[in-house]
């Protein structure tokens, strides 16, 4: 029997959000991508004919490839500052992101064929490489701070059933889907959403909240806040990346 995909349908992007998820262009000199799955990005217009021609064949590539490959739109009329920062002059124009390395630009309504072999060339081996659990396993040598938790730690309150703690994910919602702490008390709030939707905590405020992302450095932050409004907050040392399911 064949197996049937889930609908995955491409993220618009801000430059706000753009800089949050991809690359913080005000901030970074070189580039650093800031995701852990490989992207691909259309720079797209609503009056644009090739554009219009791609956008069926983008969210195919997103059903296609989802878990894998995370796809972003950018309006470029809504955008312009996103257009300028990477020159954009012709539309559509599709930035192919690896986890490491330096991404590259193409040009043009590109067939589908064409669009996987890069995807599969230049994208998903990037998947592979060990950098961040190498990053994830030197930073488990480090004392912990009074603030943080090991993932023997919280796996040990976990496994004792002790209700005293609750889970926090800041990451976003695309790498909540892909992969979490299978705990059904968590709640997912993106960090710079925290602020706003503090009161959404309240409920936990006499439990311990432990606050995991990604690496670590996220949730580090998320703690800060959190602490500021008077909850008891660890940060999960290593994030997702040295929690081991």
């Amino acid at each position: 029997m064949e197996q049937q995909l889930i609908t995955v349908k491409p993220e618009p992007l801000t430059a706000i959000t753009f800089r949050e998820k991809v690359f913080d262009y005000l901030s970074e000199k070189e580039w650093k991508y800031k995701g852990s799955l490989p992207c691909v990005i259309d720079f797209w217009a609503e009056w644009c004919g090739p554009c219009r021609m791609l956008a069926p064949i983008f969210e195919e590539l997103a059903t296609e490839y989802a878990s894998k490959v995370l796809f972003y739109k950018v309006d470029t009329d809504a955008e312009q500052e996103l257009a300028m920062v990477f020159g954009i002059r012709s539309i559509p124009s599709l930035l192919f992101v690896p986890v490491n390395g330096k991404p590259q630009m193409a040009v043009g309504a590109l067939p589908k064929p064409t669009l996987k072999e890069i995807i599969e060339k230049e994208l998903l081996p990037s998947i592979e490489q060990p950098e961040s659990q190498n990053e994830a396993e030197s930073i488990e040598e480090e004392p912990l701070a009074e603030d943080e938790i090991s993932p023997a730690q919280l796996k040990e309150l976990i496994e004792s059933g002790d209700g005293s703690y609750f889970l926090l994910d800041v990451r976003f919602p695309d790498e909540h889907a892909q992969r979490r702490i299978e705990v059904d008390e968590q709640l997912l709030i993106p960090l710079p959403e925290l602020e706003s939707r503090i009161e959404e905590l309240e409920p936990h405020r006499n439990q311990q909240i432990i606050v995991y992302c990604r690496s670590g450095s996220r949730s580090a932050r998320a703690v800060e806040i959190l602490r500021a409004h008077g909850f008891s907050a660890r940060n999960l040392r290593g994030g997702i990346l040295a929690w081991a399911d």
